[in-house]
This record gives structure tokens, sequence and C-alpha cells, in this order.
């Protein structure tokens, strides 16, 4: 059954209009050159309803930022089916992540949100302790594939961070730091990582 979304009333639509223009300001000046003026002008509301949907600018950064990965892990969303191989799955689980990873700003915005990590640790905790409480992502797959017998896994979540290790090796931190790119061979390297992580994890 198709998933129907309420449309959103006036207030959480200002919300998400303040949030987009955020991004984009975050993206364009870092977060310490944005202001909240420019993010009220980027959004087309009064600088008063910029702070009755976020009391700060650090909490605004913080939502900006909550956005950026749960797109993220959105991508890395799969459904797991039992009649499919599991290294179809898992390179389909990655070639979304990769074209999640093309969209435009996303990479600026990344480079803004590292900076500020470095500068304030205790920021990415926090985003991350929100992003674990959602569903979804390489997670949900890894569960559900040991639940079928197919995989052997005791930390899904050391896995899952050796598996998108693998991953932004080639296809992230290379565009960060604005290094060689891989992308031309995109296939080939998803396909060998793919098949790294399988022979480790799966159940013979």
């Amino acid at each position: 059954m198709t998933k129907v979304h309420k449309p959103l009333s006036r207030s959480e639509q200002k919300k998400q209009d303040v949030l987009t223009a955020a991004i984009a300001e975050f993206t364009e000046q870092g977060f310490a050159g944005a202001s909240m003026d420019n993010i009220a002008l980027r959004a087309q509301v009064s600088k008063r309803t910029v702070y009755n949907h976020f009391a700060s600018k650090e909490i605004l950064f913080e939502q900006a930022t909550v956005q950026l990965w749960r797109g993220s892990k959105n991508a890395a969303t799969v459904p797991y089916d039992g009649n499919l191989a599991l290294a179809d799955q898992l390179c389909q689980i990655a070639r979304q992540s990769f074209a999640f990873y093309q969209q435009p700003g996303f990479i600026d915005l990344a480079r803004v949100v590292m900076a500020e990590y470095i500068r304030q640790p205790g920021r990415a905790d926090a985003v991350m302790a929100q992003l674990e409480q959602q569903e979804g992502g390489l997670e949900s797959w890894l569960q559900a594939a040991i639940a079928d017998g197919k995989l052997q896994i005791v930390d899904i979540k050391l896995a899952t961070h050796q598996f998108w290790a693998l991953f932004k090796a080639f296809f992230f931190w290379p565009k960060v730091l604005q290094l060689s790119s891989y992308d031309l061979a995109q296939e080939e390297i998803i396909k060998a990582n793919v098949l790294m992580f399988l022979a480790f994890y799966q159940q013979e």
C-alpha cells in the first residue's frame, strides 16, 4: 500500500522553508559566516519566524546537519529480499548512495559540516544520536539478512562502519578533500567492495 503523505501545515511549511534557506546559507557562508538575518531573507520570512522555529543558529545548524545525513541514510534504505543475491542488493545500496552524493551542493555542505565537527566535536555526537533513532539504512538491511540466516554478524554497528569506510574512501572523502575522482570506476569499485565485505560476513 502506498503511503499517503499529509500536506504540510502553514507553520510546518515555513519551518521547512527556513531549514532549506539555512542549508543554502551554511553551504555558501560556512557556520561562522552565516547569519539569521540572511536566512530569514532567503526563506522570505521574518527573523522572528526563524527564531520561533529555531531558537539559535547552533540549533538550526544541527537540524540542517540532521537533514543532510538523514537524506544519506534514506538513500541507503533498500528493502531486504531473500530471493535476490546479497551482492546485488548491497551494490544497489551503494549505487543509490553514490547518486545522493552527486546531488548539487551536497559535498559543499558536507565540507562545512566536517569543519564544524572538528571545531565542536560534541555536535557530531548530538546529530548521530538523532539519526540512530531513525529506522532504515544499511543497518536495517543487515539485520534482515542476519535474521534470514544469510549473514553472520556479531556487531552490526561495526559492520556498517566497515561497509561505509570502503565506500567513502573512494566516493566521499576524495570529493570533500578535492582529490582525484574515482567516479569513472564507480561500478568496478562498488562490486569489489561488496565482494570483500561479503567474503567476511556471508554465511557458507
